[in-house]
């Protein structure tokens, strides 16, 4: 399994129920690509959201 979602693009086809776990109440973006997610660990150049 690829360590990041942007890494992951072939799983969001696949795999979309365990795809929207990692993305629902997103607390950090990407600031590469800007995809979201809730653990900063997820993303490859991540920030967080202010809340």
């Amino acid at each position: 399994m690829s360590k990041t979602l942007c890494e992951m693009k072939k799983q969001l086809k696949s795999d979309f129920a365990t795809y929207k776990l990692l993305v629902c109440n997103a607390s950090h973006v990407c600031t590469k690509c800007g995809r979201a997610a809730n653990d900063k660990k997820l993303l490859c150049k991540p920030e967080r959201l202010k809340d």
